[in-house]
This record gives structure tokens, C-alpha cells and sequence, in this order.
């Protein structure tokens, strides 16, 4: 690995907003202004009339729990696949406390629920599609081993634009005002009832907003 003593960088350090930065019953005007006049100013950073905290990252930290070590000799360097130990069980930590607290199979460590980094949504819908689907070649493969997956009839372009490279067959469903119709002409039972095998096999998997 990398010496960390070559990192072209000693720290690295930000202004953060505050709660107390935003006021909600104020005008986007106001809180401007009120933000640049208290930044502006030039407060200490223990000051609790401050919009901003300022934030450091150290070169090397003493910390020796690596979940709590937050450094740029961990940060910069060579990591492990599951990604930066620090921010993956803060992420597991707030995910599970205040996003998803009743999940049904997990044991009381928790195990059982976890969560996967990504660059982004379209990034994770991207891992999920390779892991669950097989990619289809109109020259090579068989149209009957072709794998679909459902959508609704007006569907995110971005998640179409990344399952078709693989072949996936992009099957719509009709919409009501309530999101993707379970019943009636178009609808999804009507989709997977009536699939006709020569256009690929039914579709396995489903990417909804609704």
C-alpha cells in the first residue's frame, strides 16, 4: 500500500451549517442574509451563535477503534470492498435507528440487516441489475432465455438506460393515479397472465416508484 507519509495532503478542513442556520418561517432572502452576516462576522468557532462549525481532518488520528478513526492516512488509502469502515457503520447505524427500525429478519444484533455503499441510486440500481440478472446478446442468445424487467408505462429514464446494455427486455405497465395497475387491461396481472414466451421469459424483476 501507499506510504502515507506521500499524501499530497496534511488535512482537510470545511465550514458546516448549523441547525439554527435555517429558519423556516423566514424568506430564502432572510436567511441569506442572516447567514453571510453571521459567518461575515468572524465568530469563535465555540460561539452557539454561529451559522457554521468548522471541521478538521487530521493527517493521523490516535484513535484505535477503527469504526471512530477518522483520518487522512485511513481515508486516502487502499480500502476494503464494503468501503470506509467509519462511514459504513455510521450509514448501518442511522439506517437502521431512524429509516428502516422494523426489519422483520433481523436478530437482535442486527445481523441480517444491512445496507451496501454506492456512488448513488443509479449506481445501486446498476449492482442490483448485474446481480440479479443474466446479460442477453440479440446475436448470440436464444430470445427465449431473455430475461424483462417490469416498469411502469412512464418509468425513470435513468433506470431504463441502465438495464437495457444488458439486454433486458423493458416491459411497461399501464399507470392509474395511484401508480402501477394491478388489475384490468395492461395492468400486471394482465402483463405476466398473458406473456407470450417468444418475446423472452417472464419478467423476474420490477422497478417501481410507486
Amino acid at each position: 500500500m501507499p506510504n502515507p507519509s506521500f499524501f499530497p495532503y496534511d488535512t482537510l478542513e470545511a465550514q458546516t451549517a448549523l441547525p439554527n442556520r435555517f429558519n423556516v418561517s423566514k424568506s430564502s432572502e432572510e436567511i441569506l442574509s442572516d447567514t453571510f452576516a453571521k459567518v461575515s462576522v468572524g465568530k469563535k468557532k465555540d460561539d452557539p451563535t454561529t451559522a457554521s462549525s468548522h471541521l478538521t481532518v487530521p493527517h493521523a488520528s490516535t484513535a484505535t477503534n477503527p469504526l471512530r478513526k477518522i483520518d487522512l492516512t485511513t481515508a486516502l488509502q487502499y480500502g476494503t470492498a464494503q468501503g470506509y469502515p467509519p462511514l459504513y457503520s455510521f450509514v448501518r447505524q442511522f439506517t437502521l435507528e431512524n429509516l428502516h427500525p422494523n426489519i422483520p429478519y433481523k436478530d437482535e444484533d442486527g445481523i441480517g440487516a444491512e445496507i451496501i455503499l454506492t456512488d448513488g441510486s443509479t449506481d445501486g440500481l446498476a449492482k442490483v441489475i448485474d446481480t440479479l440478472s443474466n446479460p442477453w446478446h440479440e446475436e448470440r442468445d436464444c430470445v427465449r432465455e431473455r430475461e424483462g424487467m417490469l416498469v411502469e408505462q412512464f418509468a425513470y429514464m435513468n433506470a431504463v438506460q441502465t438495464a437495457r446494455p444488458r439486454g433486458l427486455n423493458i416491459v411497461p405497465v399501464k399507470v392509474d393515479n395511484e401508480g402501477m395497475m394491478p388489475y384490468g387491461e395492461g395492468g400486471l396481472e394482465d402483463v405476466l397472465e398473458n406473456w407470450d414466451e417468444a418475446r423472452g421469459k417472464r419478467p423476474h424483476l420490477m422497478y417501481t416508484v410507486t
